[in-house]
């Protein structure tokens, strides 16, 4: 699962949703007691307890208070005791189901551990606040909050940030929460898991017993080389020993991992040291047997236990089967796809002798799955983490596992038969994480999979039975017919879009992304703008309901937030197109103010995204205003452009549009922005920076197998529209069309070539085989091979759609990134790939201000070339479609 992904999946199994949802009501703490005059407020998470007079402050000094589970509902009651006595402002979370979830495995480490906050109005309060808490709550059991000063032996943690919720960009273009400094500069609000001050605020005099007893060094036996791997449950780390420990015979370095108490809590209840203790017995039952790990026993540094382990020199094992897998191209090489076979189930039999060694000794693992696996040269798997490891003949399932390789309701060995199974899956079709969303999935995937790469019947006959879904399953999602795409996939796919809808909540229309609730569930990526204009787009619905939604989400969005795909941009654009000019100018008019504090170029969030609606809406209202404020916003990414064209390319994965490169992220959504403003003024020298632009993506692209061409990150090529050799292509070839550039011209080929591999991991738009679809479809007639091998791609993508769909009450829907729930999302749901189909089967444009692919092959501009006068200025050409009244009598569309 992504990051954070975990704490999204609790409340529903189908779709994310906010963990404060999750069994809300049956686990609902106690309303704490408040003076008359005082205020209560829910939010997602937490409930928001507020005196009569506001006297904060926007930033200070906050207490969090840590509990124990079992502790919580007794600490909630002091504390909010004291606060309500003493006029102190506090919250708290809502549930014990939410500190729950924030206190799993994988939520949020920066979050986690907090059941209350504090927030005094000053540091005199702050000390007699902490003096009077501690004796009250002093030397109780809870988490360590990992962003804060423990104040004595807790449960009461202190750091210093915003009381009150503001914004401020941060280098990669995202919005994060913010101070302000003494001049009244904003700042970031730190959120990482280390203590941080700003550098100007001092360390108050109650707290520096504190920082001290933080900063004492305690003797520790390793010296830590790298990180390996972080959770709420503690580090993995690779070491050294610092003294003279025995490790054996050319063992020089060890992995530790570490348990923090009252962390990382699993299905169960279980924290991070006790499941590393238990881990440390099973090791000891099984030491010996190869393809186990040796264990150097445990230690105590503070209260976090270590577990000292062997080194296992190798690779993981989805690294594994990444540099091998022979279909991530556009011809797979029939010998390349047997050879493949025969090696993965040469290392598939030495897996199951290995599991069966492991049976044999009385244990079974619980949580078998790729990641848990170590690959050694010559092939040779090495198992790791055997926290949830029981003996076998235990009655009771395991408490964690991985979605696709854990069945909930399996005793015994019988999980670790299915997990197996589903690894064997999983090597020749990394989907079977979807056999985690629809119980007959994994049995559809795998007659896939035996007919791609000529499965033996022998290992068919024993994978089918373990992979069939079972008569236990409460699952509503099914698997997809064969026959795919049927001949109504765009009315199915609404179909399920349609009845998705939750017009009753505030915070999304549609679920999506889990990156929707961070967003506030309006914007065209992740929210409601985006659906409700592919359905517009796709198949000329205006949802009338939808349309209201969204007006009224208008005055919700956090006005920092203005970007095209994320914000109000992306907001009044789309209602314009619903035909709501007062919604639309509303949305203008809030996204105005922010515009000059915003220095992200990216299309997604920044300058560009707002510079093309502004262009957009200046045409379409003859508005010079507009256009002149886009034109000072080309200036501004045109000058951005020449400072990070002086800067190292850095192979990363980091998404900010310095270090991107793609249409969303990188540069060459700017390079659209500075082409259309060209277009706008006539003057040349815009379309030098776009083109420009586009060299600048080209820079982070590297040769792939096959002459291809995508974005290197490091330690994979990206083919994808958001981040990848998609999106550079669909603007390359744009401006080929004003421009012949020969790099560019040259860069086409490779782009485009690296659009039609066989195999996709995703089914979404942003990064999945939508926005291949939709790539091919827009650019089939720039692409470097006959028509006829264009169609066959096009139709073996859409052919191959059926890998990732599933049907809900009929109607066909596609998981998120990651594959962990259902999307209805542009970037990664339905709605993206409704997008991608009606690109190719009818011809629609696949998003705003991209060439639609009517036009795109007729050679013609993405919009219509306009008029110009004398002096160059425009005449602005109306677009056709629903559209409203304008005060100056113009259609807005």
């Amino acid at each position: 699962m992504r990051d954070g992904a975990e704490s999204f999946a609790l409340a529903d199994r189908t779709f994310f949703d906010w963990p404060g949802n999750w069994d809300l009501e049956a686990t609902r703490f106690p309303a704490p007691p408040l003076p008359d005059g005082w205020t209560r407020e829910d939010n997602e998470a937490w409930t928001i307890c507020r005196p009569p007079e506001d006297r904060l402050p926007d930033q200070g000094w906050k207490i969090h208070v840590s509990a124990s589970p079992d502790d919580a509902p007794r600490t909630l009651a002091d504390v909010a005791g004291y606060c309500a006595r003493h006029g102190i402002a506090f919250k708290y979370l809502k549930s014990a189901n939410v500190q729950r979830a924030l206190s799993r495995k994988y939520a949020q480490r920066s979050s986690a551990g907090k059941l209350l906050t504090v927030y005094p109005e000053d540091e005199a309060e702050l000390a007699r606040t902490l003096e009077g808490l501690d004796a009250i709550v002093g030397g109780r059991p809870g988490p360590y909050v990992l962003t804060d000063l423990r104040f004595r032996q807790g449960p009461l943690y202190v750091r210093y940030g915003g009381f009150r919720t503001h914004y401020v960009e941060d280098a990669d273009g995202e919005l994060v929460p913010a101070f302000r400094r003494p001049d009244g500069t904003p700042e970031p609000d730190r959120r990482t898991p280390v203590f941080h001050t700003p550098d100007w605020v001092t360390v108050p005099d109650v707290l520096k017993d504190s920082l001290a007893a933080r900063q004492a060094v305690d003797d520790f036996p390793y010296r830590i080389t790298g990180a390996l791997h972080f959770s709420h449950g503690g580090g993995v780390y690779r070491a050294e020993p610092a003294g003279e420990q025995a490790l054996g015979a050319g063992q020089h370095s060890v992995v530790l991992k570490e348990g923090r108490p009252y962390s990382g809590t699993d299905g169960v209840g279980r924290d991070a040291v006790a499941r590393l203790a238990h881990e440390h017995r099973i090791l000891t039952q099984l030491a010996g047997l190869p393809g186990i790990p040796r264990t150097f026993g445990t230690f105590q540094a503070g209260e976090h236990l270590f577990l000292v382990l062997e080194d296992i020199e190798g690779q993981d094992f989805q690294s594994w089967l990444a540099g091998l897998y022979p279909l991530t191209v556009p011809e797979p090489d029939e010998a390349a796809v047997a050879a493949h076979r025969d090696r993965a189930l040469a290392l598939f039999g030495r897996i199951e002798e290995l599991l069966a060694s492991v049976h044999d000794r009385g244990v079974r693992i619980g949580d078998l799955h790729p990641g848990n696996f170590i690959i050694q040269p010559g092939d040779v798997p090495v198992l790791l983490d055997f926290e949830v490891a029981d003996q076998i003949d235990l009655a009771t399932p395991s408490s964690l596992g991985a979605p696709g390789f854990h069945r909930a309701d399996a005793t015994g060995a019988d999980g670790d038969h299915y997990a197996l199974a589903a690894i064997a899956l999983w090597m020749f079709l990394p989907l079977a994480a979807l056999g985690g969303l629809a119980p007959d999935k994994a049995s559809a995937l795998l007659d896939t999979a035996t007919r791609r790469f000529g499965l033996p019947g022998h290992l068919v006959s024993r994978l089918a039975p373990q992979l069939a879904p079972n008569d236990n399953t409460t699952s509503p999602l099914r698997s997809v017919p064969e026959a795919f795409p049927p001949s109504d996939i765009l009315a199915s796919i609404d179909r399920g879009l349609r009845d998705s809808a939750t017009p009753h909540r505030t915070d999304r229309l549609h679920p999506g992304d889990f990156a929707q609730f961070a967003e506030g569930g309006a914007g065209f990526g992740h929210g409601a703008a985006g659906v409700l204009w592919a359905r517009h787009t796709a198949l000329g619905e205006r949802d009338e309901e939808g349309a209201a939604w969204l007006r009224a989400a208008v005055d919700r969005v956090t006005a920092e937030r203005i970007g095209f795909y994320d914000g109000l941009h992306g907001i009044a654009y789309v209602l314009a197109e619903l035909g709501d000019r007062e919604g639309a100018l509303r949305a203008l008019d809030r996204a105005a103010d922010r515009l000059p504090v915003r220095h992200c170029p990216s299309l997604y969030r920044g300058l560009s995204g707002a510079g093309l609606n502004l262009l957009h809406f200046a045409d379409v209202l003859d508005d010079g205003a507009l256009r002149q404020q886009a034109l000072d916003l080309a200036d501004r990414v045109t000058a951005r452009l020449a400072t990070a064209r002086t800067e190292p390319i850095e192979r990363t994965r980091r998404r900010g549009s310095t270090h991107a490169g793609g249409l969303m992220y990188g540069w060459s959504g700017p390079a659209l922005f500075l082409l259309r403003a060209h277009r706008a003024t006539g003057d040349p020298a815009l379309l030098d920076e776009a083109v420009r632009a586009v060299h600048r993506d080209l820079d982070r692209c590297s040769p792939g197998p096959q002459d291809t061409l995508q974005v290197d990150e490091g330690f994979r090529l990206l083919p994808y529209l958001d981040n990848g050799s998609a999106g550079i292509a669909l603007v390359a070839a744009e401006l080929l069309r004003h421009r012949d550039d020969a790099r560019l011209r040259e860069a086409l080929p490779g782009l485009l070539r690296a659009c039609s591999s066989d195999f996709v991991i995703e089914s979404g738009l942003w990064g999945g085989r939508a926005g291949l679809i939709g790539t091919l479809a827009t650019l089939r007639a720039q692409a470097p091979w006959p028509p006829e091998t264009a169609e066959r791609y096009l139709r073996r993508h859409l052919t191959n759609l059926h890998q990732h769909a599933m049907t809900l009450n009929g109607a066909t829907v596609f998981p998120c990134d990651g594959r962990a729930r259902i999307s209805m999302d542009v970037a990664t749901g339905g709605a993206g790939v409704l997008l991608a189909l009606s690109a190719a089967e009818r011809g629609t444009p696949l998003l705003p201000f991209l060439p639609d692919p009517r036009s795109a092959a007729a050679g013609q501009p993405a919009v219509p070339e306009r008029a110009r006068g004398a002096h160059g200025t425009a005449t602005p050409t109306v677009p056709t479609g629903p559209a409203g009244t304008a005060d100056n009598g113009r259609e807005v569309s």
